[in-house]
């Protein structure tokens, strides 16, 4: 094992031990301060040790820590995209989620409230978070970077996929969160990718809804 990743995990170990180890300070307003995570120590330290691993890949391209889920996510699509199963995937994706859609169509159809559409819909779901790692909300509205360009420019190059980031987008976001807000009840509009590689959802009223293009 090289002396870099052992450098790596000792880090790791050494973040999971300040984080899950939390003593009084003396001070009443923090007196017995936790962080959550007490007895999973070991968990911790593992999956900080991937994070600093995945960040110190970057002998092809710097990978970042959303790398594989991108790939898998691609390779999705992909194999979707030669079959001709692009709706068969977005119709899977649905069925996947239905439970959790359904629950938000009968908190909606008794609320009214699109910004609790977004947060069960958007920001809620763990594949969300793990994708984009950051995301400006506003009142049902949400917008971040387009994650998909870094891994496509290799993948590319290298006849993995043949996918462009237009194509990616109208599939991953654009159809399965249309298809998500039919099951819902609500309208949604959905930019383009803009040219600094930002994109928007906006969660309307059905009726108002433009598509967002």
């Amino acid at each position: 094992m090289k002396k870099t990743t052992i450098s790596l995990f000792a880090a790791a170990a050494m973040a999971a031990a300040s984080l899950c180890l939390a003593q009084p300070s003396g001070d009443s307003q923090f007196a017995g301060a936790t962080s959550g995570l007490e007895g999973r120590e070991r968990e911790l330290g593992l999956a900080l040790g991937v994070v600093l691993k995945t960040m110190h890949e970057d002998e092809s391209y710097a990978h970042e820590l959303n790398d594989a889920l991108v790939k898998a996510l691609l390779s999705q699509m992909q194999f979707a995209k030669d079959r001709g199963m692009i709706d068969d995937l977005i119709a899977h994706e649905v069925k996947t989620l239905q439970p959790l859609l359904k629950r938000i169509r009968k908190h909606y159809e008794r609320t009214g409230d699109l910004e609790m559409v977004m947060v069960g819909m958007i920001d809620r779901t763990s594949c969300h978070y793990q994708l984009i790692f950051e995301t400006e909300s506003k009142p049902a509205y949400r917008a971040w970077q387009s994650p998909w360009s870094r891994v496509l420019t290799q993948t590319r190059r290298l006849g993995q996929h043949n996918l462009t980031e237009d194509e990616v987008h109208d599939i991953w976001v654009r159809q399965r969160l249309q298809a998500y807000a039919d099951v819902i009840g609500v309208g949604l509009e959905v930019s383009p990718i803009g040219e600094d590689g930002r994109v928007w959802v906006r969660a309307v009223e059905r009726d108002m809804a433009t598509g967002g293009r």
